[in-house]
């Protein structure tokens, strides 16, 4: 069952800081290194400092990015640019945003959640983790003392139960209200009556967890509690070790959208498409489009696609598109016989294990070539990062619905990273948990 509380945030101090856009991020995952100088000259107190600080010349085990990250937040905190919550609050955060025309928005809550291993409790992964992010994540927490963005999660609610509660108990006027770098509008509320948060938890308690966005800040989390009650002996159930910053949105919400993540891949060995295309027809049957195909054609005629497990392919050396669909679902059975058997019923899982590494030679848990995939939601951006040379081919997917990443939790399985695309994702800066209170 979920274990959640108030906490005393620390956010942004609206005297100071009257444009609260210019000072958030998205998630510090999804920043390339463009965005994140135009983050940083945007306003000398953006939380890209402490969130995605820069690596420079002569750092050292002692003076880098997270010391600096940690000395950011002592001086922003000293100078009230960030100002603490005068009591416990629980934050009702809302986005609103477009869906092609039409405008709808996602609701929930941000509370603390008591860390659960995930091999026990009721708090469900879906995504598989890699080492490098962990890494980063944990000297950042061990600097900064604090959980700088808002782990997202979902919790079943059939009935809208929670999600119809928040709605009667959310004040007209937000305390902060302000549209963000891609458009969205961003509205919290600082939610402190006692009954209310006492009733919000009472609803949640029996409600199981499964992360959406934020898998490896929650393992940082458990690492770094780990590490604490190591150098400090068991601590007490109350303290903000134990706890990790979570926005919780119910999985019945309207405004819960997933979008595909495509993939486009790099540096594949000896690459000669025509070897690669007859490698990939011996287990899909692949169809070409005309030459001269517009790819808001070949994206239509996909969508439209309603064959299980169907993949687009944008080969930019021919500027020719394709379309990829599974002969026979036994080829599945024997390609995941010997791990993650699950995988064969996800289309990431397929594309990745049949295509990607069987075909490609590319495996994404290989550190050493983490830069040959990248991930992107916009297929403008794939085709022209592939007709630019900058990557060689770029795959194309469905959405995975909302209840195979329940089912592959639930199983205590996962997915391959990067398999669903939580839109829109949730700001970087909107409030801070401090874990040295």
């Amino acid at each position: 069952m979920a274990v959640i509380k108030p906490f005393r945030g620390l956010r942004y101090n609206q005297d100071a800081i009257t444009d609260i856009s210019s000072v958030v991020t998205p998630p510090y995952d999804v920043i390339s290194a463009h965005d994140q100088e135009w983050y940083y000259q945007m306003h000398p107190h953006n939380i890209i400092r402490l969130d995605l600080g820069k690596d420079m010349p002569g750092d050292t085990e002692e003076v880098n990015k997270y010391t600096r990250a940690a000395e950011f937040l002592k001086n922003w905190r000293k100078n009230e640019v960030l100002k603490q919550e005068d009591a416990p609050a629980v934050y009702i955060y809302e986005q609103e945003f477009l869906i092609g025309t039409q405008r709808i928005a996602r609701r929930g809550f941000i509370a603390l959640v008591k860390l659960e291993p995930f091999d026990k409790g009721q708090i469900y992964p879906h995504e598989q983790t890699l080492s490098g992010p962990k890494a980063d994540r944990l000297k950042l927490i061990q600097s900064c003392q604090a959980n700088l963005s808002p782990i997202f999660s979902l919790f079943p609610d059939e009935d809208s139960t929670i999600d119809n509660y928040l709605s009667a108990v959310t004040p007209s006027e937000p305390e902060v209200d302000f549209i963000d770098t891609t458009g969205v509008r961003n509205k919290v509320w600082v939610i402190k009556e006692t009954s209310v948060i006492e009733e919000l938890i009472r609803r949640m308690r029996e409600k199981p967890l499964f992360i959406a966005d934020g898998h490896h800040r929650y393992e940082t989390s458990l690492a770094y509690k780990e590490q604490m009650c190591r150098g400090n002996g068991k601590p007490e159930d109350d303290l903000a070790v134990n706890y990790v910053m979570m926005m919780c949105v119910s999985m019945n919400n309207h405004g819960l959208k997933i979008l595909p993540a495509h993939r486009l891949v790099r540096n594949i060995k000896n690459y000669h498409f025509d070897q690669v295309l007859q490698s990939i027809e011996e287990a899909f049957t692949a169809e070409r489009l005309n030459s001269g195909c517009q790819l808001e054609d070949f994206i239509s005629r996909f969508n439209a696609e309603t064959r299980n497990h169907t993949f687009g392919m944008y080969v930019g050396q021919e500027d020719l598109y394709y379309t990829l669909y599974l002969r026979s679902q036994k080829l599945l059975d024997a390609a995941f016989a010997h791990g993650h058997p699950e995988w064969k019923h996800l289309d990431t899982g397929i594309l990745h294990g049949m295509i990607i590494n069987r075909i490609l030679g590319i495996n994404f848990f290989d550190v050493t070539q983490k830069d040959n995939v990248k991930y992107v939601k916009d297929e403008k951006e794939a085709v022209t990062l592939v007709k630019s040379g900058h990557y060689q081919l770029a795959f194309f997917l469905k959405p995975t619905p909302i209840e195979q990443v329940k089912e592959i939790a639930m199983a205590r399985k996962v997915m391959p990273p990067k398999s669903t695309y939580f839109y829109p994702k949730l700001i970087t800066g909107i409030v801070i948990n401090s874990l040295n209170e």
